[in-house]
């Protein structure tokens, strides 16, 4: 598996842990992130659509879907800085910062597995 692939594995794991999480208990993981129980339904169906997100990273990673691959970089870097502006614009809590970290991070990771697979 490339390091491309890993890093889309990696997060695809995360993102399907973070799915299960909301969908079956998501007021376990809101009170991790120090945020108020919701009773609303639709936490539910977000940690379902994270889930098969997740489960699209995972098959992409095991099909070595470069093509994939490089249009995640574009979507979590975009997903980073939506987090941010929310948070800047006090229409989100700080937590959010916690989610632009790892979709940043593991899309810088992903990126630098691309570039250097090319200069190989």
């Amino acid at each position: 598996m490339s390091a491309a692939a890993l890093g889309l594995a990696v997060y695809g794991v995360y993102l399907l842990a973070n799915g299960v999480g909301l969908a079956t208990a998501p007021n376990l993981l809101l009170a991790l992130l120090g945020l108020p129980p919701t009773e609303e339904p639709w936490i539910r169906v977000l940690g379902l659509v994270a889930g098969e997100v997740g489960f699209y990273f995972l098959f992409a990673a095991r099909k070595g879907i470069a093509s994939f691959f490089q249009a995640t970089v574009y979507a979590r870097g975009a997903a980073a800085l939506v987090f941010v502006v929310l948070v800047a614009l006090k229409a989100g809590p700080f937590q959010l910062l916690l989610f632009a970290a790892v979709d940043l991070l593991s899309a810088v990771w992903t990126h630098l597995a691309i570039r250097r697979k090319r200069a190989a």
